[in-house]
């Protein structure tokens, strides 16, 4: 197994696609939520090696989710999936420390080798 994961984000055909992707690639995935607020609850009851997470959703963004799963672990492995180039925002989440950010639309395979790569780093 390449390790276990929770997937974040409001569209439920990217939470699809990305959980099809990763079951294949030999990845546990422990849960799926909508919302940060639901990352958080997630996060807190399954201990993911890695998060997903999208940071434009409704009620609870990724900012809320990123910013309070880092309080709970501070060496949480969260992989922000975003759109957004707002500025403002970029800097808001630099400041929270995710693992990586990954700007939209990205490569599916790029995304299984980085998490790979976190996983079993190469020894220097």
């Amino acid at each position: 197994m390449n390790g276990s994961v929770i997937l974040i984000d409001d569209d439920e055909d990217i939470l699809d696609l990305l959980s099809e992707y990763l079951l294949l690639e030999d990845f546990n995935i422990m849960g799926t939520g909508t919302d940060g607020l639901q990352a958080v609850d997630l996060y807190t009851k399954l201990r993911p090696d890695f998060v997903l997470m999208d940071i434009a959703m409704p009620n609870y963004d990724g900012l809320y989710g990123l910013e309070h799963i880092k309080k709970i672990d501070s060496n949480a492995s969260v992989i922000v999936l975003t759109g957004n180039s707002d500025k403002s925002i970029t800097q808001k989440i630099m400041q929270l420390k995710p693992t990586v950010v990954l700007e939209k639309p990205y490569p599916v395979e790029k995304l299984v080798n980085l998490l790979k790569s976190i996983k079993n780093p190469i020894p220097s």
